[in-house]
Formats: structure tokens, C-alpha cells, sequence
């Protein structure tokens, strides 16, 4: 990484094709507007070879995931992905290994033009904040923008074969157990403006319905995002109906009626298929916002989000690409240009491309009061990336790591009995 920049002059994206303008950036990294003058520091400057654009947002990701990305089939569904990745190793996940497979997604995902990225983090293996602190070293190490989820998963299925429900007793928590580490982990970043912490639930077939509830509560209570996997396969609508008699948007729903969640507005549901229209009304009245991930939901045959209907509603709508084991990559760029071709009645060159509530900096925009997070073309390549007006990325590397040294050859190492 580098000094920050007071200012970033070039070809920025425009509406109408490549505008030519210089934004000035101040000393927290933040965009404040035009420069009106000479910048009283250094100046990233780019000729009509590049064209500069607002960093993307990986709106859903599970960055430790990416120990798996060398050893999965990409014709596995998520029943088989599951039973082979996750329910296979993540009781035998480490802190070295978190820290290095999220190093891996990280350093790839900012050489992929990402600069930001909102995690949802439930592999705390009976370890309190052990684990979780190694997804924000890995942030820190490699540069990019960390939203963190820290989630509760608090539901261990007792007919679950042995794999599966092993790891989910590593995943579990008591609401009490994970309110104490959640604040810990809040009051250790609090400094950091790179750095956000906040509360995040699994899905309605991990986490009780006290869990949900206390957990909307207390993204409320905080004014933070929470992220929620809704409706991302048949089961959870089918254990919704058995267990409460409605869908699962309808029991959402239910618990603003009943007055036990003050609202839902702060949710960030991700996937989203198995929804009804219906549903989709309630979302929009209660002013959900959606992460779609469709590159991870046609390879595990998950389904189809109807994301047509969620814009015809005016629901916020981000992108994602989940884990990195379970898609292509972990480019948003690529998740538009597959988006383009499976939705064409989408209007998908602005897909995901809003402002992201990142605490203290929205980030997403080339705005004022934005982030200074940028991403610099060259023949289409990402060539500089800058996050808070850091230059993390020059000429396709990161300046930060030796991915293949401080992160490859290590992985590969301490994984190698997994391929056995």
C-alpha cells in the first residue's frame, strides 16, 4: 500500500461514455468532490489508455471458503458441495488457515477491481473471536474495505449425519455467548474506519426464532445492516411452513406485526429464490435490500432469483459471489457479465452499482462523501485499485503480498491431506 492520494485525474465512467475530470480526496479517504485547484499532495493520474470507475462491493461472501476452491467439482449441487467442503473440514479450520484462505479471497477479489466486501462469518468453532479475528487480519493484510458479519448460528439439526452435525456444533452459539463476543469484537475495531463489525444471522434453518428476532433487534439498536440468507433453497420455505404455517417473508413479516422487531429496513437478505411475489410485495414495504448471487445459485443448482420482480419493486438489489468454492471467481464484474446473459430483461450495466451503507463511509459511488475506492481499466483489465485513496493494487499486483509466496505456497502445504 501506498501514501494516500489528494486527488485522482483521468477518464472516469459517465452515462454517456468517459468523462475527464480530476476528484479531489481528503485526508480520512474520503471523495470530496471536484478539485477546484492544485492538490496539496499526490495526484493519481491516468491518460485516455484508462478508464477510472467506483470500486466494486462483494455484497455476500464467505471468504474462508476459498481453501476449498482447489478441491471441489464444479457439477456438485449444494447438498454435495456441502457434504464435501464445509461439513467435511471446517471443524478442522485453524487460525492460520482462515487467515490464508481469506488472504487468498481478499488478494483476489482487489485484483478483480473489488474494494469492498461484507462478510458473513459463522465458523467460530467453539473459539469465541479466535477465528473471526483472523478474517479481519487477513482485511487488513491485503487492503481491502471489510463489512463484517460476525454471525449467529444457534440451531444444530439433530437428524443430521455425523459430518454435518459436528460442524454445526462448532458453528453454534447461545444468543448470550455470541452477544458477549459480538460486543468484543465491535469495541476491538471501533478505530478502525477500514474495518466494521456487526451483527449477522445464518437462515431460518440455522438460527432459532428467538435467535432472529433478538438478532434484528440488535442490528436495530445499533443502526447496522444485518445479513440474512433468505429463501437461497426449497428448505427453508418448506421447514418455514411446518414449523410457523407461512413462508418465510411472511413470517418476517409477522414479527413487525406482533411488535417483537421494531422493522426490518436494516436487513440484507441474500439469494432470494424460493420467494412468491407476495412475498416480494412485503419486502418492499418493509424496504429490504437483496444481495444477489446468481453465478453461485445456477452452479450449485440452487435456482433462479427473479430479479426482474425485485427491481420492478424498487428493492435495493447488490451483487455477490458467495464463496469462491462454490462459483467461477470472485469478480462482480463477471457476475454483470453472466447477468447479461441470463436476465436480459435486466438492466444490467448498473446491477449492484449503488451506494453500499458501509458505517461512517458509504462506499460504491464516485460522490462526494464516498469512499475514495477506485478501480483503474486498462483494455478492460484492472490495472491500479485504490481503497480510501491507498493504492493497494499497481499494474495487476498487489503491493501488499506475495499471493504466491505468503498465501499459495502455505495454503497448499497445511491442505494437503484434504486431497487424499
Amino acid at each position: 500500500m501506498t501514501e494516500r492520494i489528494a486527488a485522482l485525474r483521468g477518464w472516469f465512467e459517465g452515462a454517456e461514455g468517459p468523462v475527464f475530470k480530476e476528484l479531489a480526496v481528503d485526508p480520512e479517504g474520503r471523495v470530496t468532490g471536484e478539485a477546484e485547484g492544485p492538490s496539496c499532495g499526490e495526484t493519481g493520474e491516468y491518460g485516455p489508455d484508462f478508464l477510472i470507475l467506483p470500486g466494486d462491493v462483494n455484497a455476500h461472501s464467505h471468504p474462508e471458503q476459498s481453501v476449498y476452491a482447489d478441491l471441489v467439482d464444479p457439477s456438485w449441487d449444494l447438498a454435495t458441495w456441502c457434504r464435501h467442503t464445509i461439513y467435511r473440514h471446517s471443524v478442522e479450520m485453524t487460525p492460520e488457515l482462515v487467515y490464508l484462505g481469506c488472504c487468498r479471497a481478499f488478494g483476489r477479489m482487489l485484483l478483480a477491481g473489488v474494494t469492498a466486501v461484507a462478510v458473513s462469518f459463522y465458523c467460530h468453532n467453539r473459539r469465541g473471536n479466535d477465528l473471526d479475528r483472523e478474517v479481519i487480519r487477513a482485511a487488513r493484510a491485503t487492503g481491502i474495505r471489510l463489512f463484517f458479519g460476525r454471525m449467529h448460528y444457534d440451531w444444530v439439526a439433530q437428524d443430521a449425519y455425523p459430518a454435518k452435525k459436528a460442524s454445526q456444533e462448532s458453528y453454534f452459539e447461545t444468543p448470550e455467548a455470541y452477544e458477549r463476543a459480538l460486543e468484543e469484537l465491535i469495541r476491538e475495531v471501533q478505530d478502525d474506519p477500514l474495518v466494521a463489525v456487526a451483527p449477522a444471522l445464518h437462515s431460518f434453518h440455522a438460527n432459532t426464532l428467538e435467535g432472529i428476532v433478538r438478532g434484528i433487534r440488535r442490528g436495530a439498536l445499533l443502526g447496522l445492516p444485518v445479513q440474512f440468507h433468505l429463501s437461497e433453497d426449497r428448505g427453508d420455505v418448506d421447514l418455514c411452513l411446518r414449523l410457523y404455517g407461512r413462508r418465510p417473508v411472511e413470517v418476517l413479516d409477522d414479527l413487525v406485526r406482533r411488535g417483537e422487531v421494531p422493522g426490518l429496513d436494516h436487513l440484507l437478505v441474500s439469494d432470494g429464490i424460493w420467494v412468491e411475489d407476495l412475498e416480494k410485495d412485503r419486502m418492499a414495504e418493509h424496504r429490504l435490500s437483496l444481495v444477489a448471487n446468481p453465478r453461485m445459485n445456477r452452479r450449485v443448482g440452487a435456482g433462479r432469483a427473479d430479479l426482474k420482480g425485485y427491481l420492478d419493486r424498487k428493492i435495493p438489489l447488490f451483487l455477490g459471489t458467495d464463496g469462491e468454492a462454490s462459483n467461477d471467481d470472485l469478480s462482480v464484474a463477471h457476475e454483470r457479465c453472466f447477468a447479461r446473459e441470463a436476465y436480459p430483461e435486466v438492466p444490467v450495466a448498473s446491477l449492484g452499482r449503488r451506494a453500499f451503507p458501509f458505517p461512517g463511509t458509504p462506499v460504491g459511488l464516485a460522490e462526494p462523501g464516498f469512499g475514495a475506492d477506485f478501480q483503474v481499466l486498462r483494455d478492460g483489465a484492472v490495472e491500479d485499485v485504490y481503497v480510501a485513496g491507498r493504492r493497494v493494487v499497481h499494474r495487476g499486483r498487489l503491493l501488499s503480498l506475495d499471493l504466491q509466496r505468503d498465501v499459495e505456497a502455505p495454503l497448499r502445504e497445511r491442505t494437503a491431506s484434504w486431497r487424499d
